[in-house]
């Protein structure tokens, strides 16, 4: 797996269960002495321009890198910063950082840290604490191994930051978008073991919007700073037809330890919003109140065909013709997500439009026909004159329910045009040594491209040796698309050249897409200005909260 990108080929697993593998041993239980302060019988806020929102877990460490569950996430997303802030389509912005630039040969990144961004306890951010966030990721291994390949100094002058990778990293804008920054001030020294057992650590204290005023193991109280910086100054003056409606000045968050009880606070209609559910839970729960809005998530769903040499489905025809026999939108109507043709989610700022694929069994014999297959006795056989059968490889149903009906869906489907299909459901050891050694013709996955779309480390050549690319296609061509969409440009050049991938992606069919993953969250009538975003865990949604907007009740 690259040093340089989170390939996070989870092969059917959950981006939260990656992530809990990449740090595990390293984060430490809160103990005496340290973890975070929980109070009781806090006084949460309330009123017009108080927005109540409902979270699925309970607070553990609500501290940027250490967040265990979506009661840590919802409260860092707000009382956090990063370097740069991402829009709803992950394009990066300022904000702790008010601008960079990159070198001449795309390797060194400068960065300047607004002069008006300070902590809680009014310490000016400095460059310092970005130096001392990213050591500390790549200490703790985050988004495999990305963070540890960079090396980082503090400029000369005040407020800046220099950043070298050893390659051209045209994502790094928005990846520092998806850390928030710990304070040097209070950590300096300090190793990703011994951060949470930190006095210093018992408290929130952040450079965000909102400050934690009031903790429980059920609530939190947050309330705005006045001390906001220039992009959120423009996003409460952003105009809303509906002049009576108020923006957010405090946030009460209430913490549930199920989905269940979440359902049943919802069902009061005490709340304003509700994160954390699945999909289906939070379509039932928006048919009796409110609605649902679905976030965009940065996992693909798909099914993967081995390209090695010899293997059943070389030739691009017959792809055309399986991709042409699959319906998406069963499984989008079952389990929630959007329903896509490339590996780029259409929330996304490098999403482009493709031509939309042909269905139906027709065009799929054409094709068939065209690979020079024939239909003999109900069956398809292969221009060698053998019968075909294929195998798709998911894990058990029982815990990955979505990815097994992904893979039936397609054998079902396959079955009754004549192609021989078995679902093959396997343990995950198993199931990654068949796809490592190739020995496999097709798998259902799941692959996080990431919040700024990479796809290197799903199709590039050098993949093939780390892992990522499964398919195993090695392409000249195909790695020169892959690579230019790598390359620091402006947004208009990237978007160019990360159409062009999607484009091959398109007519080539080495994935046979799906869709990408839902994310959810319930509103409520009273709750406005909240739109589908770009987002890698469904809490960090409230990045937003302040162009949200409260009707009058």
């Amino acid at each position: 797996m690259s040093p340089l990108r989170r390939v996070a080929v989870f092969l059917m697993l959950a981006a939260a269960i990656f992530m809990a593998g990449q740090q595990a041993g390293l984060l430490a239980a809160p103990g005496a002495g340290g973890g975070i302060s929980l109070g009781s019988g806090i006084s949460l806020p309330s009123g017009p321009t108080t927005l109540s929102e409902g979270v699925v877990g309970l607070p553990v460490q609500p501290l940027p890198l250490f967040a265990k569950s979506g009661a840590d996430r919802a409260i860092v997303a707000r009382t956090y910063r990063a370097l740069t802030r991402l829009d709803v389509g992950g394009a990066p912005g300022p904000d702790l950082a008010s601008a960079w630039s990159v070198s001449e040969d795309a390797l060194t990144w400068s960065f300047t840290i607004d002069p008006a961004a300070a902590w809680e306890d009014g310490t000016p951010v400095s460059a310092a604490d970005a130096q001392l966030t990213i050591g500390l990721a790549g200490e703790l291994g985050r988004d495999g191994g990305y963070w540890e390949a960079l090396t980082v100094e503090v400029g000369e002058s005040d407020g800046a930051l220099i950043i070298r990778a050893p390659r051209p990293l045209a994502n790094l804008p928005a990846s520092l978008g998806t850390l928030p920054l710990l304070p040097a001030h209070l950590f300096s020294g300090s190793s990703a073991r011994e951060i949470p057992q930190l006095d210093a650590a018992a408290t929130p204290m952040g450079t965000g919007p909102f400050r934690v005023i009031g903790l429980s193991a059920s609530a939190a109280a947050l309330q705005r700073r006045s001390d906001l910086l220039a992009g959120d100054q423009r996003a409460l003056g952003a105009v809303t037809t509906d002049t009576a409606a108020s923006t957010v000045d405090a946030i009460a968050l209430y913490f549930y330890a199920t989905p269940e009880e979440a359902l049943s606070a919802w069902s009061s209609n005490d709340l304003d919003a509700l994160v954390g559910l699945d999909w289906g839970d939070a379509t039932s729960a928006a048919a009796t109140f409110g609605a649902r809005v679905e976030l965009g998530s940065t996992v693909f769903n798909g099914i993967a065909v081995n390209l090695r040499p010899g293997t059943v489905l070389r030739h691009p025809k017959l792809r055309l013709g399986l991709r042409a026999l699959l319906a998406p939108s069963e499984i989008t109507s079952a389990y929630g997500g959007r329903e896509v043709v490339v590996p780029v989610s259409p929330l996304s700022w490098g999403w482009a439009e493709v031509p939309t694929p042909v269905r139906g069994s027709d065009y799929a014999t054409k094709q068939f026909l065209a690979a020079k297959w024939k239909f003999k006795e109900g069956v398809w056989v292969d221009a060698d004159k053998k019968a075909v059968a294929l195998e798709i490889l998911t894990l058990p149903a029982p815990a990955f329910p979505e990815d097994a009906a992904v893979a039936n869906q397609a054998a079902a489907a396959w079955n009754a045009f004549g192609v021989p299909t078995a679902v093959v459901e396997l343990d995950a050891a198993t199931l990654m040594e068949r796809l490592a050694t190739g020995a496999f013709d097709l798998a259902v996955l799941n692959v996080d491209v990431g919040i700024d779309p990479d796809l290197y480390p799903l199709l590039g050549s050098a993949a093939v040796l780390s892992g990522g690319n499964i398919v195993g296609i090695q392409l000249n061509e195909l790695d020169t698309l892959l690579n230019t969409a790598r390359q620091p440009a402006s947004l208009e050049d990237r978007e160019k050249a990360l159409a062009a991938v999607q484009r091959w992606c398109a007519a080539n069919n080495y994935l046979l897409p799906i869709r990408f993953l839902a994310r959810e969250l319930l509103v409520a009538p009273r709750l406005t200005g909240v739109a589908p975003l770009l987002v890698q865990e469904p809490e960090t949604h409230l990045r937003d909260v302040l162009s949200f907007r409260l009707a009058a009740q």
